[in-house]
């Protein structure tokens, strides 16, 4: 007791073990759980394999022990001779034996102790809420000194394209000049040997008069010199044709100057290049489980993707906290297989029931294309708006389909056969596009990257990976480096692929919790993969420095 009345009891004295719910020696705290531990739990807590990476500190570091002891018995106000002891849940006030006797009966009641317990439990989650928001808060910096060394990187390479410019440009005008001086120095030429015959022809003509002044015996005898002789040899001057286009010649400046820019652009694009492969490091953030099997992901920005299954008609839209943010259900009893998103905001899904349906901005789902005989299932939106579906069910007929934006015509079908005619979109299940090529997974086998006008650029079928075991690709997606992640069922993890087949790195490999990848999706922003588990969990892991 104080001189007041009051009690100070160290906090330990009634905390108990977040695990065998003992109360001795409670010195430690871990931040994951967040719990408070005993020495025997903590010891247990760190060689479990599952919590191996949980954060334990000693208690002394937990938020109310930075404040020292707390003060626990406080007098009443109501009963200024009597310690609270118990608090009013309904009441929301403290309480001491008289007023729960007077005010608080058959009301929910905690002990004063208990409420100091949860206090510090709350606070303990805050702090830790904190944290997160202090990681976040360097992690913006981190971007924000990122995006402001790209804008110093643009504003230089303008600077440098102007002085080019400008370099090239009074080039090319001082040539000009000088070619026109030369053409007004041969002018001047020209005049001058007119000049000079015209004088020589009058002393000719002058002399011929002289002549016939003294007589017909002068003129008679009079033999003229060979004007070849005495005169220059005159040609009819020829016209010059002296024009100056402005416009051509600084496009050709600019051509010759955007060429020295574009061999800058492809040397920075290789030294991006080889810094993105130097910043490849996988750190897995966490998972949540989903309502439904994970099959396929898409993105859909701040955070959030979508998930779907296809034994499942709804479609759920997570964010990276794992809360439902929303939900849509597109068909009847079918499942969905694959999703993707138009600039204006419409969803474009591919059904188990053979048919691609379009999910207006207000909710409005209609069918866009009817696929029969053929099963849907992969689908993306070009640059173009273009519609490209996977068509599969029917052997060597199966292709990819690419249509309208309004899916009402099919423009093309891609096929793609080898050098010895063989068909190499044999099973199509996944589809991106990456620059103008389309890259196509052919369940469980290849992966295929085609051109526009249907010729195969390269084909990756996991034996770089070097992993000892068949490649089974399922989800495909392309970062804005134009690299592809692709899943890989039989060997749990994700093929990092650069825009010409090559491995970058597998990673995100088997570790608990992580078998089974089938959807995958990447949000370039923040450089976050989500990972989908065909179980019904996903997890979001970051690829990139």
């Amino acid at each position: 007791m104080t001189d007041n009345g009051a009690s100070f009891i160290p906090p330990q004295t009634f905390v108990e073990c977040g695990i065998c719910k003992g109360n001795a020696n409670i010195s430690w705290f871990c931040k994951n759980c967040p719990t408070s531990l005993c020495d025997a739990c903590a010891t247990t807590h760190r060689a479990t394999e599952q919590y191996k990476f949980h954060t334990i500190v000693e208690r002394t570091y937990t938020v109310l022990r930075l404040f020292g002891p707390a003060k626990i018995a406080e007098q009443c106000e109501v009963h200024p001779e009597k310690d609270i002891s118990s608090y009013c849940n309904e009441c929301d006030a403290p309480c001491c034996i008289s007023c729960l006797v007077q005010n608080h009966q058959r009301h929910e009641i905690s002990t004063i102790e208990d409420k100091y317990l949860d206090a510090e439990r709350r606070l303990n989650v805050y702090y830790k809420q904190l944290d997160t928001v202090d990681e976040m808060e360097e992690q913006t910096k981190e971007d924000v000194k990122e995006d402001n060394f790209k804008v110093e990187k643009v504003i230089n390479d303008i600077n440098e394209f102007r002085e080019d410019f400008i370099q090239n440009f009074n080039r090319s005008c001082d040539d000009l000049i000088t070619e026109v001086n030369q053409i007004s120095k041969k002018t001047t030429e020209a005049f001058r040997g007119i000049e000079e015959s015209k004088k020589m022809i009058e002393s000719l003509k002058k002399e011929i008069e002289e002549k016939i002044e003294r007589g017909k015996l002068d003129i008679i005898k009079y033999q003229p010199p060979k004007l070849e002789s005495l005169v220059p040899k005159i040609e009819r001057h020829k016209r010059v044709n002296i024009t100056f286009e402005p416009s051509m010649k600084i496009l050709e400046v600019m051509k010759e100057s955007a060429g020295e820019i574009k061999s800058k652009e492809i040397e920075r694009e290789e030294m991006d290049r080889s810094k993105m492969l130097r910043s490849v490091h996988v750190q897995k953030l966490h998972s949540f489980d989903s309502k439904i099997g994970v099959t396929s992901l898409t993105t859909a920005g701040n955070n959030m993707a979508w998930v779907m299954h296809h034994s499942s008609p709804t479609m759920y839209l997570y964010n990276d906290k794992g809360d439902v943010v929303t939900s849509v259900k597109v068909g009847g009893s079918e499942g969905i297989n694959d999703m993707a998103i138009t600039q204006s905001g419409e969803m474009i899904v591919t059904c188990e029931d053979k048919r691609t349906m379009c999910v207006s901005v207000n909710g409005t789902v209609s069918t866009m294309i009817d696929t029969e005989p053929f099963g849907c299932y992969g689908v993306c939106v070009t640059d173009k708006q273009e519609i490209v579906v996977c068509m599969g069910d029917q052997g060597d007929k199966n292709h990819v389909a690419v249509y309208s934006s309004d899916g009402r015509s099919k423009a093309r079908e891609i096929r793609s056969r080898d050098g010895q005619g063989k068909h190499l979109i044999t099973n199509p299940y996944r589809v991106v596009q990456n620059g103008q090529d389309l890259c196509v997974v052919n369940y469980g086998r290849n992966v295929v990257c085609v051109d526009e006008r249907d010729n195969v650029r390269w084909m990756y079928d996991g034996k770089k990976a070097k992993l000892g075991r068949s490649f089974y690709p399922l989800g495909i997606c392309v970062d804005k480096y134009n690299n592809l992640l692709v899943t890989d069922l039989t060997k749990h993890c994700v093929h990092y692929i650069d825009r010409e087949g090559g491995l970058i790195q597998v990673i995100l490999t088997q570790e608990p919790g992580l078998m089974g990848h089938s959807g995958i999706c990447v949000d370039d922003d923040i450089w976050h993969v989500w990972v989908g588990i065909a179980m019904g969990k996903v997890v979001i892991a970051k690829y990139l420095k």
